[in-house]
């Protein structure tokens, strides 16, 4: 979905072409094989044919000699991924569906990850909400990005997005519970739920569940330094477009773990949602 339907597309579905002769339109979602000079060779999206993938392709790309690149410099300007804002605190998120229920794909027992974003201008908004000790709400910029983003079966890959309005109740609340010199520490909590139907995709598809969790957070820097929570939630849906799809068994426990993400890579790599446009991500507002 970022290359479809983001402003590398045109590019992309040239590349789809000549890897996947029988595309003929629509998703292009699979793995692929690229030569040293930037053009694709060859595609797939059938898993058992997978590992053979590489194997096929390097035998295509030596029957076929070298072409020009052709990227311009607009293809590397929209190339080029969202910067987090100055100040940004990240947060590092888990996915996993425990315990995979009886008779669902392998491919349900692995594991999502994404980041979350959360700005300066959040962070002081939350320092101060919380100065006279009272419980109050979470930002709303905060819990609408984890309500539509990131609280989310992304286990099998990339996850259809979800929209502000499927999501019917995101009640996020905190308190200080300690104040030590610079910093402050925090604890929240929170209830929520979505659901859509996209048909042909899908008739049903919802996920509802609560989240806990503390962060700490330092005053002169307005950034969080430590954070740990936990989303409990059950999800189902009844897509038909994923032959390794969700489990068929109804609804099935899903968690997603949150931590405070540092190192390098956090800081370079953005969140999923915002690869493609970070103002929306991070402007994204609940319908409700």
């Amino acid at each position: 979905m970022l290359l479809t339907g983001g402003p590398l597309n045109s590019w992309w579905q040239q590349q789809v072409r000549s890897a996947r002769r029988e595309w003929g339109g629509g998703s292009t979602q699979g793995y692929y094989v690229f030569g040293a000079d930037g053009n694709a060779v060859l595609g797939d999206n059938f898993i058992p044919r997978i590992p053979s993938l590489l194997d096929r392709g390097h035998q295509l790309w030596r029957q076929n000699p070298a072409r020009p690149v052709g990227v311009s410099e607009q293809n590397i300007r929209n190339a080029q991924t969202a910067v987090a804002p100055p100040g940004t605190s990240i947060i590092r998120l888990f996915n996993r569906i425990r315990p995979v229920p009886p008779g669902a794909s392998e491919m349900n027992a692995m594991l999502g990850r994404d980041y979350l974003w959360i700005t300066a201008d959040e962070v002081r908004e939350l320092l101060s909400a919380g100065a006279g000790g009272q419980s109050f709400a979470m930002p709303r910029g905060v819990v609408a990005r984890l309500a539509v983003f990131h609280l989310v079966d992304n286990i099998r890959g990339q996850v259809w997005p979800w929209q502000p309005q499927s999501v019917s109740r995101a009640n996020f609340t905190a308190r200080l519970v300690r104040a030590n010199g610079g910093a402050r520490m925090f604890s929240f909590s929170g209830d929520y739920a979505k659901r859509d139907s996209r048909p042909p995709q899908w008739n049903d598809r919802g996920q509802e569940g609560r989240v806990e969790g503390e962060f700490e957070v330092d005053v002169t820097t307005a950034k969080i330094t430590r954070f740990r929570a936990i989303a409990d939630s059950l999800a189902w849906s009844d897509a038909t477009y994923d032959r390794n799809g969700a489990p068929p068994s109804g609804r099935y426990p899903l968690l997603t773990a949150m931590v405070e993400a540092n190192d390098e890579l956090a800081q370079r790599v953005a969140p999923e949602p915002a690869a493609q446009g970070g103002s929306f991500y991070l402007n994204v507002r609940l319908a409700r």
